[in-house]
Formats: structure tokens, C-alpha cells, sequence
């Protein structure tokens, strides 16, 4: 898990691309604090992230749909310039994958996959132990 982690963390890391000296706001939305996966995953994040510099914003959406993309939104009018989601259905954020998209706002599915959305995300690929940094720089290439 902290591999999935780490790998994670780079991929926000070569996301951010605003400023070198300026902390960029990140919105983690995570499905649920009621499973322990989750609360790990999301602290885990949000450790790693705050100490490379990185305010955060972690949310849990207790399973509702409706509350995650509420949170997201928030996030996103908040000030976040990139977002991790782990969606509860990957089908139902279409209308803030959109708003993100039309904020120049980077998205990272993280676990799931976001469907049903012609918005541009990036999915790491959390299943590999081996994972190439140029592929995290070919996303930041795409995305500045």
C-alpha cells in the first residue's frame, strides 16, 4: 500500500506545475472513513503531500454519492488545482469533472476509474510494482 502511495505523491508532485515556490492547494476526496483502507490511504496522503508542501483538503464521503460530489465541488471552488478522487461510483461525477476541466483543475483517479466523463484524467497504474517516471512526466508534458 504505501508503494501505491508513493507512486501516487509523484504523480501529484509532476502534476503540479504553477509555481516551484508556491504551496498548491490538493483536494483528496475518499469514498469512506468507515473501512480502515480508507482512513489509511487518506492520511497516509495527506502526510506525504503536507510535507512536501502541499496544503490539502481530505474529505470522506460516507458512501453517499451526493456528498462526494458536494465535497468535490467544494474543493474545487475552494481553490484546488489538482484533485485525487477515489469515487464511490466512478459514473456519477461527470457534472464536477467538468467544472474541473473548465478550471484547468488536474484530476487523478485514484483506486477506481472515473467513467462515463469526456474530461481528461489520469489513472496511475496502482497495479504494477513497476512504475516508470517517465510516464508521470508524459502526463505533466500533456497537461502544461
Amino acid at each position: 500500500m504505501k508503494k501505491i502511495l508513493s507512486l501516487l505523491l509523484v504523480t501529484v508532485l509532476l502534476l503540479g506545475t504553477a509555481s516551484a515556490f508556491a504551496a498548491q492547494k490538493v483536494g483528496v476526496a475518499m469514498p469512506t472513513n468507515s473501512l480502515q483502507r480508507w482512513n489509511q490511504d487518506g492520511a497516509n496522503m495527506k502526510a506525504q503531500l503536507e510535507a512536501a508542501g502541499y496544503e490539502v483538503d481530505l474529505q470522506y464521503a460516507n458512501n453517499e454519492v451526493a456528498t462526494q460530489v458536494s465535497q468535490v465541488e467544494n474543493m474545487i471552488l475552494n481553490g484546488a488545482e489538482v484533485l485525487v478522487l477515489a469515487s464511490i461510483d466512478g459514473s456519477s461525477l461527470g457534472t464536477v469533472l467538468q467544472l474541473a476541466k473548465d478550471n484547468d483543475i488536474k484530476v487523478i483517479a485514484y483506486d477506481r476509474m472515473l467513467t462515463d466523463t469526456e474530461t481528461s484524467t489520469t489513472t496511475p497504474p496502482l497495479t504494477t510494482t513497476r512504475w516508470a517516471p517517465s510516464r508521470a512526466s508524459s502526463w505533466k508534458r500533456s497537461w502544461t
